[in-house]
């Protein structure tokens, strides 16, 4: 058996924490294998987005209790985050998202298409650009291309926030953890505005939140101090 503490979490806002609340699907046990620095957290906010209970398993690394049988007969990589839904064991942070929303987010087919396009980009595409190579011409490529897209909807498949939302909207917000002297607001305004909305939102988990908040206060300072050489 795996040791790591269980915890049981309801969906979004300060509520998270604090209360059981009844999920509006009908579910089986759905129990996400995770540790806190791992991409996990994104499928705990897509859960708690679609108001999903589910048991939270941290995975103690330094232990070794993602090498464990027991764990990895869910994800034989012995990698995290994963999700047993029932009977269905998945891994792969883009895979969970996109079951999820299959299957409780009652997607149509093409709405699921256009999910799974940006989720795959996200995890790929930009993951590689920025996480791998580092930010660099490239990198600025896709910005300024999303920078158009996001000028033109709220969100990145339209007016509605979904699991596409959290993957690409996941990552973006790792810049300021990772690049916090990358530039976004001044050069990529709708990027900007997408990252402080989708950070807004109750069920974005607080790591997220808070390395926004941060970059929203340097933005802010700098404006200031740059003010204040003008006008003194």
């Amino acid at each position: 058996m795996l040791s790591s503490r269980t915890m049981l979490r309801a969906p979004s806002g300060a509520a998270m924490a604090r209360r059981s609340v009844v999920s509006p699907v009908a579910t089986r046990a759905i129990k996400l294998y995770t540790n806190p620095g791992s991409r996990g957290k994104m499928t705990e906010w897509y859960l708690a987005e679609l108001g999903l209970q589910y048991e939270t398993v941290n995975l103690n690394m330094r232990a070794g209790e993602h090498k464990t049988p027991a764990y990895l007969a869910i994800n034989p990589f012995g990698k995290v985050p994963a999700l047993q839904d029932g009977d269905l064991p998945l891994f792969e942070s883009g895979a969970i998202l996109l079951h999820l929303a299959n299957k409780y987010g009652k997607l149509s087919a093409d709405e699921l298409g256009r999910a799974a396009q940006w989720t795959l980009f996200a995890n790929s595409t930009f993951s590689e650009a920025f996480f791998v190579k580092g930010p660099t011409q490239s990198s600025a490529g896709l910005m300024q291309t999303l920078n158009q897209l996001l000028g033109k909807s709220t969100f990145i498949t339209g007016d509605q926030f979904g699991a596409a939302d959290v993957a690409l909207g996941g990552y973006l917000l790792y810049l300021p953890m990772f690049f916090p002297d990358y530039e976004v607001a001044g050069p990529y305004p709708n990027v900007w505005r997408y990252m402080k909305d989708v950070a807004a939102r109750p069920s974005c988990p607080a790591p997220y939140r808070q390395a926004m908040d941060e970059a929203v206060a340097r933005v802010e300072k700098k404006g200031g101090n740059l003010l204040n050489k003008i006008f003194k």
